[in-house]
């Protein structure tokens, strides 16, 4: 008879594997803790390979090319955040109850996604450049803006891929994934800059990417879906049952608003810097925002994880969110205080220019990865208590705060307005979530 993996008591988030041969028991395995760790393993790693991509792009390219590049690849995120669907979350919250065929939700997911990537870019493609000059080179390089629909639908697949690993608990195989995509995509970087000047950052990034889905997806679809992980255990009932069609629908169609307003304001915000300040100071603000976004992206892996595994296990969530809370505090608090000091050293590998002009900017931008934590954590709960309400009014406030707080910051004190408005934003809004999220550690999930 086969043994099954079960909860550990007392310990959330963890299973005892099944005995060996020999009778023996594996070490427990604590999956919120591993999760949250691989994720952030995966943050260092883009982090570092990241910083390393910017400042060579800063040393072989001006700071207008870069600025132009920059807003480019924003762009690209953002139509990718608009045409995913909020299938991500989908995947993380609904695939733990999936036991068989597990590859059929996964490749609809995929064909969705691609065809709303295709669409979207395209009407992209013919409104940007009426709408704003910034964009007007796309209606002059043909070969960028079909790069650009090819891009969009390659990070939509990217994103998804990532989330069936996580959801499957092979997040291990995501820092290995990326740190391969960031060396290629400095390979070429390098090796295009003298081939194609200023289009090489983008198109570095596009192939790189192309290289990269080949051989994770073949791990996907030939070792990860076909069965069951090791310690995964069997579905059991849920606060959002997959057979509930009308209920997932909603909770997609609400969380994708959600997602929406999350992911979209982060990625118009550097075209919000290239409308007011123009490029030059979009690149300082590039820079500054992407390396404070490493420190963002540790809260969001602890809140990822806790959606996995409160997913597979819903009555652990009040302690998974506690055992959270506190190992940000012990763990990434502390790095945090630190950087916030140093931010003109971390500035410094891309010249006296950015260190200059963004350090005051990265300062503000790191502190306000504190109130972020809370927010991500909170947001994390209730999306496995199916809260989706909440969620959407979360970053409905958020959105509202930043971008009316960075049009004026920035009339009134450039980057460094920006930065203000940016800090004062997610503190109001971490204040306004703390007692729910007092409550959710302290409350049994409801039956």
């Amino acid at each position: 008879m086969t043994s099954v993996a079960t909860p550990l008591a007392g310990s959330p988030g963890t299973v005892v594997e099944p005995a060996t041969p020999a009778g023996r028991r594996r070490p427990p395995r604590d999956h919120l803790a591993t999760t949250a760790w691989a994720l952030m393993a995966n943050t260092g790693v883009t982090s570092v390979l990241g910083l390393a991509f910017w400042a060579g792009a800063a040393t072989l390219y001006t700071p207008a090319e870069l600025g132009a590049s920059a807003a480019l690849i924003s762009a690209m995120m953002l139509l990718s955040v608009i045409s995913q669907l909020d299938l991500a979350m989908g995947i993380t919250r609904l695939l733990p109850q999936v036991s068989s065929r597990r590859w059929r939700p996964v490749t609809g997911a995929y064909a969705v996604t691609a065809v709303a990537g295709v669409a979207v870019t395209v009407a992209f493609l013919v409104l940007a450049p009426r709408l704003s000059e910034g964009f007007a080179f796309l209606g002059h390089h043909r070969r960028i803006a079909i790069l650009l629909v090819v891009a969009v639908v390659l990070w939509n697949i990217f994103a998804l891929q990532d989330a069936v690993l996580t959801t499957t608990r092979w997040a291990a195989v995501i820092p290995l994934e990326n740190g391969a995509f960031g060396l290629v995509k400095i390979g070429l970087m390098v090796a295009l800059a003298h081939l194609l000047g200023d289009q090489g950052i983008f198109i570095a990034w596009v192939v790189a990417m192309a290289l990269l889905l080949l051989p994770v997806n073949w791990l996907i679809f030939t070792r990860v879906l076909p069965s069951r992980s090791r310690g995964v255990d069997a579905p059991q009932p849920s606060l959002l049952p997959i057979g509930d069609r009308r209920r997932v629908t909603r909770y997609l169609a609400v969380d994708y608003v959600a997602g929406l307003l999350n992911q979209g304001y982060t990625a118009l915000v550097p075209l919000l810097v290239l409308v007011v300040l123009g490029s030059d100071a979009n690149a300082y603000f590039y820079i500054a925002f992407m390396v404070s976004g490493a420190l963002r992206a540790v809260a969001q892996s602890m809140s990822t994880s806790l959606v996995v595994e409160g997913s597979h296990s819903e009555s652990e969530l009040s302690s998974m969110a506690r055992t959270s809370l506190m190992r940000y505090v012990k763990y990434a608090l502390p790095g945090t205080i630190v950087l916030a000091l140093g931010a003109n050293l971390l500035l410094r590998p891309f010249g006296a220019e950015y260190a200059a002009n963004g350090a005051t900017l990265l300062r503000l931008l790191l502190v306000a990865t504190v109130p972020h934590a809370v927010i991500a954590l909170y947001l994390g709960v209730e999306r496995v208590r199916a809260g989706v309400s909440r969620v959407l009014a979360v970053e409905a406030t958020i959105v509202v705060l930043v971008t009316a707080g960075a049009v004026l910051g920035m009339q009134w004190r450039g980057l460094t307005g920006f930065g203000l408005a940016w800090l004062s934003a997610h503190t109001i809004v971490a204040a306004l979530v703390v007692p729910g999220f007092w409550r959710a550690c302290r409350r049994p999930v409801p039956n």
